[in-house]
């Protein structure tokens, strides 16, 4: 159970150690930090944080815009405490350097830019109405690279300590300080008056000696809980600081200069600079223990159990501070000082182990680079068996079991037993040859964060910036211009290279922390923040965090970034260019905005951070430069546009042919610009930056040229055109204006591109038609030989001269490249040549076939006897060629159900709810058994049983590839000689096939010519679109629903189908009864607002 009393002081004490308010998320980390967990509202009974400090008294509450802040009111017994922290001052040092080689040299006018603008387009009017918003209410915060809390590299605030002072001659006894680790509170237990008066002596007026340079320290304005309530302990005299007796080896970092302070009269009684003997008791060992650590004082409750019968037993419970707790329990002792014992065993082996609820467990890697860093912040050394607290404290995970042993497997480390026999570890500074456990070649793998604090950007709705790389519009890196961004950073890059040219710790490659922080040279000779990204023998590839480029630095230019250095959050902030993202997916568009924007000073207008997970910003780039504003988004989408216009003169290019229609009609586009256009289409409908596709339009445009984005079967997105009016089925022709190619496709699906894309919907059309000049008139008559040589083929073209006239279609030469020495083959040549030898040979061929006289024969028979055969009687072809003709029998028609009765489906396919096909369950079972009889025996027919002129309403069996299997179809129309559209009578489907890929029903499977079609047309009963018809969302939604799932129907009224009155159209009523209650799923498509009753419309 929670004491709230408890949290309520531990709230106060956290408070007013601080001068002024904090964010309620503030208070809530120094609380963690001090209490070793988060604050435990919900325990307390509260839903929020607020509520709590709202709730208590003795708390001053407010808001500000938006954040509330929390200070605690001074009672009677803190006053003197909050009156001396108000008394603090914060020492604040302005320095102006400059570094003009780190910084733009061109500064530009800042103004705001003006509201409109000149540049008048259709993109202009979109864009400013869509994509140009204004700033939302999500605070901008840019940082960044790790989202961990805590690292080694991450520090809030940095305080070293000073070598130990000089002493005077004096008669109070002499204290030595042990250097303590930053944010890492000091923490001990009150001696004597004298040391506490002395402390305070050498504190702020003894002058400190050391032959090596100290760093100026700055203050950051941040510090951390422990740090300050380590000062305000020091300040109100509340602590002594116990020194720690060194081993023999290291005593001479102690010997005081007796030049300066004379010789040392009195020294601290004996038990406080050494650890209990091992004869001393658990309770003495517990107590210097706490007083080592600076832990609480153990407080033991002893509870007496007195038995009706037997002797009194003692049980006793410790608790020192709010971290640590035992109890004796279920190890009862019969007396007091016995239990006493028996706990605090418990308690010191609690404290001393390497685990702790709750916390998770350090790698191995990561051990050995913290307890260096640990180790290395006590130059007088640690007791080993109080490493895992201040491990715990300072890292908050525990040590792994082995940590022992890696250490002494560490070259950074030393180890030696001194009073007592118990072990102290040490900083080892020279150079050790490298152990079994970590040799010179291996780079720590793991990933061990190391954050700069994070950028908070200004409120402004404008930015004053610096553009340092352009590497697209989803990747634009730039630095804000003012005096708490650039300033400041220009500051710290002469800091860092004053620093670093004379000084620093070069760091071995063993060491290195991939994700950490470093202070790298390049080339230019300066030194830079960068995070390690990944190693490979002498060269470390780096990330510039104040630059957002990249480079390779060398291993022996690489230093440790001290902490004065890591104050700073990393300056650059990644961006993109709102409502240009769509370029980033082209070479091109990647081309202009590094050609354009980098080194330039310009304005940004950051747009709303719709997801604050995303770690770029939104921006609208403005170069206010001028009299003229300019918005650089708009002027990158233009130059982009106008780069697009495909053209085609006289000398060679390289196209790609994007079809080649019936008529031979070919279409030509430019090389990759129809993958150009699909790769920015894909971005912009799947990924982070994906857009809400706009409403279907309700009728088709009365302007033929507007553009529209279509998916393909292959779930492609495709630039299309309207080439044809609505036909009764709700479906248009469609024309892609990248490839040429003509689609069918319904209305609904069909997404308008000015909506959705203004960059793309002005961006020029990449396919153009073409003649083939003197071949045009054998074009229409070798479609398939055209098909053949060009599609998919690496094709060079170029216009032929012009013949003055003003033909729709410019007149062209096409190359292929043939042959091993890809040599280029004309393509008008060759189509002309075979057309006329062709054309020249063709009389022989007549004649040669009419002489034939076993088929004249065979063409005489059955013009005659066709129909006897008809009415029953197979004529002898038939019989000869029987699975061609006896398996083109039309089928039996499907059972239908009655109208309002039951009918199980299994819904096969489905465009919207219109739309969509059932099959029967009933019979499904017995479809299942004919097709597996299929796969078997269509493999065995050759491909000389395919018909030589199959007709509508014939059945066949045709092998699909997609799936690998065959299925049974009717020829549902004949487009050419060797081309047939067929349709999948059992599933629905219509598709292309050759004559050549048909084959007959196999006799060895009945059931596939008695079995009637199982695919049955229907449509949803009580339902209508929203608007005039279905949208692409709507239409997937219904799919997700229903495809591939079984229902129970009810027949509502059985029609026929509008398209082909031969076929039947069934009204049904789907119910989905899997679930214990029954659900309709007409209902379902209303309650989620994509449909409306037709009863109620």
């Amino acid at each position: 159970m929670v004491d709230k009393e408890q949290v309520i002081q531990a709230l106060r004490a956290t408070l007013i150690s601080v001068k002024g308010a904090l964010t309620i998320k503030q208070c809530n980390r120094d609380y963690k930090e001090l209490q070793g967990e988060w604050i435990p509202f919900k325990k307390l009974g509260y839903p929020t944080l607020d509520k709590l400090f709202l709730d208590v008294p003795g708390f001053k509450v407010t808001q500000i815009n938006g954040e509330w802040y929390v200070d605690a009111i001074a009672s009677q017994e803190t006053q003197h405490i909050a009156a001396m922290v108000a008394k603090q001052k914060s020492s604040k040092k302005s320095i102006k350097l400059h570094q003009p080689n780190r910084f733009p040299k061109k500064q530009g006018s800042w103004r705001k830019p003006a509201p409109s603008s000149s540049y008048s387009t259709n993109y202009n009017n979109q864009y400013s109405n869509q994509f140009y918003r204004a700033k939302g209410d999500t605070p901008f915060n840019n940082n960044n690279y790790n989202k961990h809390p805590y690292n080694k590299y991450n520090k809030t605030s940095e305080t070293k300590s000073a070598p130990p002072p000089p002493a005077k001659q004096t008669n109070k006894p002499t204290e030595c300080i042990e250097k303590t680790a930053p944010n890492v509170a000091m923490k001990s237990y009150n001696t004597s008056r004298e040391v506490n008066s002395l402390a305070r002596e050498l504190k702020h007026s003894a002058s400190f000696t050391n032959e090596a340079p100290v760093a100026e320290t700055r203050s950051s304005g941040k510090v951390s809980a422990s740090q300050r309530l380590s000062n305000l302990r020091d300040r109100l005299n509340t602590v002594d600081l116990i020194p720690l007796q060194l081993p023999a080896a290291n005593s001479d970092r102690l010997l005081l200069q007796s030049e300066v302070s004379g010789p040392v009269t009195h020294v601290a009684p004996a038990h406080n600079l050494e650890p209990p003997p091992e004869s001393a008791s658990s309770v003495v060992k517990l107590e210097w223990t706490c007083r080592k650590l600076g832990l609480a004082m153990p407080v033991f409750k002893v509870i007496d159990l007195r038995p009706k019968r037997g002797p009194v037993s003692y049980d006793c419970t410790c608790k020192v501070g709010t971290q640590y707790t035992a109890s004796s329990y279920p190890d009862s002792s019969p007396s007091e000082d016995l239990a006493k014992e028996v706990v605090a065993v418990k308690l010191l082996a609690v404290i001393e182990s390497s685990e702790a609820g709750g916390l998770p467990t350090s790698s191995s890697s990561k051990t050995i680079s913290c307890l260096t860093e640990l180790v290395s912040e006590h130059e007088a050394g640690l007791w080993a068996n109080t490493v895992p607290h201040l491990y715990r404290e300072k890292y908050g995970e525990n040590l792994p079991s082995n940590w022992q042993e890696l250490v002494e497997n560490c070259p950074r480390i030393m180890t030696d037993r001194v009073v007592n026999g118990l072990l102290v570890l040490l900083p080892h500074n020279e150079d050790a040859p490298p152990t079994s456990f970590l040799d010179t070649t291996t780079v720590l793998d793991d990933t061990i964060e190391s954050n700069l604090p994070p950028l908070q950007f200004p409120e402004d709705d404008f930015w004053n910036v610096f553009v340092t790389v352009a590497n697209s519009t989803l990747e634009i890196w730039l630095r804000i211009i003012g005096p708490q961004y650039s300033d400041v950073f220009e500051m710290l890059q002469a800091d860092m290279t004053k620093y670093y040219e004379r000084a620093g710790t070069i760091v071995d490659k063993a060491m290195i922390i991939k994700n950490a922080w470093y202070a790298v040279k390049l080339d230019d000779g300066e030194w830079h923040r960068a995070k390690i990204i990944e190693i490979e023998e002498n060269l470390a590839f780096v990330f510039l965090g104040d630059h957002g480029d990249d480079d390779n630095v060398s291993l022996d230019k690489i230093k440790i970034l001290e902490p004065q250095f890591r104050r700073l959050p990393a300056q650059a902030i990644l961006c993109r260019l709102e409502g240009c993202e769509e370029l980033a997916a082209t070479e091109e568009g990647a081309a202009l905005v590094a050609r354009r924007l980098p080194g330039e000073v310009l304005v940004a207008a950051p747009g709303a951070r719709a997801d604050p997970s995303d770690p770029s910003v939104a921006v609208v780039l403005y170069d206010t430069s001028t009299q003229r504003d300019l918005n650089l988004n708009k002027e990158i989408v233009h130059d982009f546009c106008i780069a697009g216009a495909f053209t085609l003169t006289q000398k060679l290019c390289e196209v790609e042919v994007g079809c080649v229609t019936e008529e031979g009609r070919v279409w030509v586009a430019r090389a990759g610009g129809a993958a150009r256009i699909a790769a920015a289409l894909a971005l912009l409908t799947s990924g982070p930056y994906r857009r809400p596709l706009p409403a279907a339009p309700a009728a088709p445009s009365p302007n033929a040229s507007t553009l529209y984005i279509v998916r393909t079967l292959a779930g492609d997105w495709v630039r299309c055109t309207i080439i044809s009016g609505l036909d009764g089925e709700g479906t248009v022709r469609t024309q892609l204006v990248d490839s040429g190619m003509i689609l069918r496709a319904p209305l609904s699906s069909l997404v308008p591109l000015q909506n959705f894309s203004p960059a793309l919907n002005a961006y020029p059309p990449q396919a153009i038609q073409v003649r083939l000049g003197s071949a045009e008139r054998a074009a229409s008559s070798m479609v398939s030989r055209l098909r053949e040589l060009l599609l998919g083929a690496c094709v060079v073209c170029r216009a032929l001269p012009s013949s003055g006239g003003t033909a729709s279609a410019q007149h062209v030469e096409l190359f292929v490249r043939t042959g091993p020495q890809n040599i280029l083959a004309s393509v008008n040549n060759a189509i002309l040549m075979e057309y006329e030898f062709l054309h020249q040979s063709k009389p022989k061929n007549v004649e040669k076939e009419a002489t034939n006289p076993v088929e004249a024969l065979n063409k005489k028979k059955e013009r005659i006897f066709r129909s006897s055969s008809s009415s029953g009687s197979l004529s002898e072809r038939e019989v000869e060629k029987g699975p061609e003709r006896g398996a083109s029998g039309t089928l039996p028609p499907p059972t239908l159900p009655a109208p309002s009765k039951c009918f199980d489906v299994y819904i096969a396919m489905a465009a919207n709810p219109w739309n969509f096909v059932v099959q029967p369950n009933s019979t499904r079972h017995t479809l299942l058994t004919m097709m597996a009889t299929l796969q078997t025996e269509c493999a065995k027919l050759p491909e000389s049983d395919a018909p030589l002129k199959p007709a509508c309403g014939e059945l066949y069996t045709v092998y699909y590839e997609k799936d690998s299997s065959w299925y049974r179809v009717t020829i549902a129309g004949v487009v050419s000689n060797e081309m047939v559209s067929v349709y999948f009578c059992d599933y629905g489907d219509l598709a292309l096939f050759t004559t050549k890929a048909l084959r007959p029903v196999p006799h060895t499977a009945p059931l596939a010519r008695s079995l009637p079609p199982q695919a049955i047309k229907a449509r949803l009963y009580d339902v209508w679109p929203l608007h005039q018809d279905w949208t692409v969302e709507d239409c997937i939604r219904f799919q997700e629903l229903c495809v591939e799932q079984q229902f129970v129907g009810i027949c509502k009224e059985l029609g026929k189908d509008p398209l082909n009155p031969n076929e039947p159209l069934l009204t049904l009523d789907l119910i989905d009864t899997s679930t214990d209650e029954d659900i309709y799923l007409n209902k379902q498509l209303v309650a989620e607002g994509r449909a409306r009753h037709a009863t109620t419309s």
